[in-house]
């Protein structure tokens, strides 16, 4: 294609994505509103910076800029940015996010200094105003995020823009060959892609062809920074359990039917097993109501730690057997707080996975199920070293939970592989950077 009819496929996305985004705006502003993200901070997306956050952008000199999106990204942009701060002390960092429970998440872990906002939509007049006003030396997006107006623009200031643990799923590199006339000369425009794997480098060479820019630094989620409220998270447990020692289970990023499933599991498996606690945690905070209402129908006495609207708790204070978690950015630190965890869109019709390295962290023994087609490089190491359990079908999470209850040695066991696993694979971040200093 001709830089000429390359040109006219840009104009033509920057006609058409305005249009699109106002179609799209009343189900947005819902769907916001639901989440709980319709504040002050809501305007940045649209490129409206209060004016305290402009004059702190202006004042800083040529900052990084690092870009996630959801939850588990900004998790892992707040290790990179906390540990290129080690190496690199004066550099200064501005985190934006694109949903509302991944900038909640960023904001409880970063340091103060560092500036988190919201990314503006991509048009190009919104993009425009947040590069001109951040002015970065450097844009480091976490994963695979192709923003059109973000990388153009962001490289057209002078800025490096690089990608951070990239990883692609076999239909996205298909469906980015398919129109490789739009999306080529985006990942052409990165001076360095990091790429988790070699599946994934083979993928990303699919779309832009051989190119000695790509790299293969294994998985920035095994130098994850363990950290979380723990103060905060036991007190929530004591309130809802009581001060006598419980064992807990922990639930953690669980979706639809899958909050069936397992506590399905869990309130036939608690007459033999009394002395077990869970906590509970969606991976979308809205959806309290809805679990709630569960947590009724099978008769576990639960509390929570916001307020669910029309579902007062069901167990005074130190009676609940369930802890009902309807809050953002504190998995990290149920999970460091348990015996045993399961981490969810993996089994009950869900698909994907979620980061089982999270709770590995800690030492913790594991329960998954065989849906981790985002996670398959992880979930072959975990079974390699048979550091977690995988469950295959549902109908075996009761059977397999109940073992794991009744043995503390294999858990113990377990979360020991597991923590060894995570120590085993560190490496990823620093392996980045020392190919970030190497940009000329």
């Amino acid at each position: 294609m001709t830089p000429a009819k390359r040109a006219m496929l840009f104009l033509l996305y920057n006609l058409l994505f305005p249009l699109l985004l106002l179609l799209y705006l009343p189900f947005y502003a819902v769907h916001i509103l639901r989440r709980g993200g319709l504040t002050r901070d809501f305007w940045e997306r649209f490129g409206l910076f209060p004016r305290e956050v402009k004059a702190r952008l202006r004042a800083l000199k040529a900052p990084v800029w690092v870009h996630a999106v959801s939850v588990g990204e900004c998790v892992e942009a707040v290790s990179f940015i906390r540990r290129w701060r080690e190496r690199s002390p004066k550099e200064e960092f501005v985190l934006t996010c694109g949903t509302s429970t991944g900038f909640a998440t960023a904001r409880r872990g970063l340091p103060p200094e560092v500036p988190c906002l919201y990314c503006p939509m991509d048009c190009w007049w919104m993009v425009r105003h947040a590069v001109r006003l951040i002015h970065p030396r450097l844009l480091a997006i976490l994963e695979v995020e192709i923003w059109p107006n973000l990388i153009r623009q962001t490289r057209a200031s002078g800025a490096k823009v690089v990608m951070v643990n990239g990883r692609l799923s076999d239909r996205s590199s298909r469906g980015y060959a398919r129109w490789g006339f739009f999306f080529r000369p985006l990942f052409r425009a990165y001076h360095l892609l990091c790429v988790q794997t070699p599946d994934d480098q083979a993928r990303l060479e699919r779309v832009m062809g051989k190119d000695d820019r790509i790299h293969v630094v294994g998985t920035v989620k095994f130098d994850q920074v363990a950290a979380g409220n723990g103060a905060k998270v036991e007190d929530a447990l004591q309130k809802a359990f009581g001060s006598a020692p419980h064992p807990l289970f922990c639930v953690g990023s669980t979706h639809p039917g899958e909050e069936s499933l397992v506590c399905g599991a869990f309130a036939k498996l608690l007459p033999a097993q009394p002395q077990w606690r869970m906590a509970l945690v969606p991976r979308h905070a809205e959806r309290a109501q809805e679990v709630a209402a569960l947590l009724d129908s099978l008769h576990l006495p639960w509390q929570a730690i916001a307020p669910v609207p029309g579902n007062p708790p069901q167990a005074p204070d130190g009676e609940a057997r369930v802890l009902l978690v309807n809050t953002t950015g504190q998995l990290m630190a149920y999970y460091q707080a348990a015996e045993l965890c399961y981490v969810g869109k993996s089994l009950a019709g869900q698909t994907g996975g979620h980061n089982i390295i999270e709770p590995a962290i800690f030492g913790k023994a594991i329960l998954y199920g065989r849906h981790m087609e985002n996670f398959r490089e992880v979930d072959h190491l975990f079974r390699q070293a048979q550091a977690a359990q995988p469950v295959e079908e549902d109908e075996l999470f009761a059977p397999t939970l109940q073992a794991l209850m009744e043995n503390p040695q294999r858990r113990q066991d377990l979360g020991q592989r597991a923590k060894a696993l995570v120590e085993k694979h560190r490496g990823a971040i620093d392996r980045t950077l020392d190919l970030l200093d190497s940009l000329p």
